[in-house]
């Protein structure tokens, strides 16, 4: 009996996760900017099947073939009760982030409203990464279940970058094909 609910559990959980965006949306969309789509609240829960264009969801197996021929590895998770120096722009992080290797770690630009110095933080790292072709394909990844993924991706391909592939299980999903994670830093914001 208890077998038996557990799984019932299990599929509700993974049904309500695996529903596409527009469901997510109708169900709770006082979670969302009216204006852009993207999720402004409770930013770690259960994340779409789908993302709307021009990004593209990909699993981990993709996601690890994309980085093998050259593809960035962004990683937009957040810094967890963490924030950048105002004087110098680095950022005072709680925590060491572990992530895929040489991933560039550009952490709260998937949050769902940016200020105007995030907004430029994103740009500024992009073209930092990217060093100015926006159509270098990007992966862009939180963890599991994290909606900061999903804001970033599209808010990187309504700037303009043609080749965004969302990593929707992220780290998680990276273990969970054997891949390795590694220390990585968040970049400087530029407060000049």
């Amino acid at each position: 009996m208890i077998r038996a609910f557990a799984l019932v559990v299990l599929c509700l959980a993974t049904s309500v996760g695996a529903a596409p965006y527009a469901e997510h949306q109708a169900r709770r969309p006082d979670l969302f900017d009216p204006a852009t789509g993207f999720r402004v609240g409770r930013q770690r829960a259960p994340t779409p099947e789908d993302i709307p264009a021009p990004a593209v969801l990909v699993s981990p197996e993709e996601a690890r073939d994309l980085l093998a021929a050259g593809a960035v590895a962004l990683d937009v998770f957040g810094a967890q009760q963490s924030r950048f120096d105002e004087l110098d722009g680095t950022w005072l992080v709680s925590k060491q982030r572990r992530s895929l290797p040489g991933a560039v770690w550009l952490p709260e630009v998937g949050r769902g409203q940016l200020s105007e110095v995030m907004r430029r933080y994103l740009a500024e790292g992009l073209v930092q990464a990217t060093g100015g072709d926006r159509a270098r394909p990007l992966v862009v990844y939180c963890v599991a279940d994290c909606w900061m993924s999903w804001n970033a991706a599209q808010r990187i391909g309504a700037m303009g970058y043609t080749r965004v592939y969302w990593f929707r299980l992220g780290t998680d999903g990276w273990l969970d094909i054997g891949g390795v994670l590694e220390p990585v830093d968040p970049v400087p914001v530029n407060v000049d």
